[in-house]
């Protein structure tokens, strides 16, 4: 009887260690995998669309890209206060690593799953701040997509379109930045119980 007790104990012992190891790889895959979301957007801040500018000798895009993209960078900057650089250069302009810092640190405020709808956003929208604009700024779907096509529009409406091909592909944006909105509205909405069902 002692030793069926002894050995009772020690399964139990035996499980709630495995749980525990189990519970803890778990937290550190699932905290390495939020982290990997924020690292790759970051990437997309990098090379960001709206910090690429036509130079003054394309006037007309030069202009267009001032117009809808300032309001945004301006936005940005002032929002997180933080410093966006913008070139007209084609190489790769780095952005100041105090920007990198601030935004990733606000990134990781959010839930896991509006993490998931940023990410998804800002790799269809090729645009990080045009994804946060929307989601925290209160930008809509439809001037986010605007904002993000603005130079395929423009050498659209210059040298004409692919077939069909554009068409689709913006459709394809309007459901994935549809379906993120959807998502971090439904996050914010939760409280609570329901929130943790969430998590």
């Amino acid at each position: 009887m002692l030793l069926k007790r002894k050995y009772s104990m020690r399964m139990t012992e035996w499980w709630l260690m495995m749980r525990l190891y189990l519970r803890s790889w778990k937290v550190w895959w699932y905290q390495r995998r939020v982290r990997d979301l924020v690292e790759h957007m970051l990437e997309f801040l990098m090379t960001d669309t709206v910090c690429y500018r036509a130079g003054p000798e394309e006037e007309q895009l030069h202009s267009l890209e001032n117009n809808r993209w300032n309001p945004l960078t301006t936005w940005f900057s002032e929002q997180y206060h933080v410093h966006l650089a913008l070139t007209t250069d084609i190489t790769l302009t780095p952005q100041p690593e105090q920007t990198r810092t601030t935004i990733r640190k606000h990134l990781l405020k959010h839930h896991p799953w509006s993490l998931v709808a940023y990410h998804h956003s800002t790799t269809s929208l090729k645009s990080l701040v045009i994804a946060m604009a929307m989601l925290d700024g209160g930008l809509s779907a439809e001037e986010a997509i605007a904002c993000s096509y603005l130079e395929t529009d423009y050498q659209a409406d210059k040298w004409g379109e692919v077939e069909w091909g554009h068409t689709i592909d913006r459709a394809r944006m309007s459901a994935d930045v549809a379906a993120s909105v959807l998502l971090v509205n439904e996050i914010k909405s939760l409280s609570g119980e329901r929130l943790q069902a969430w998590s």
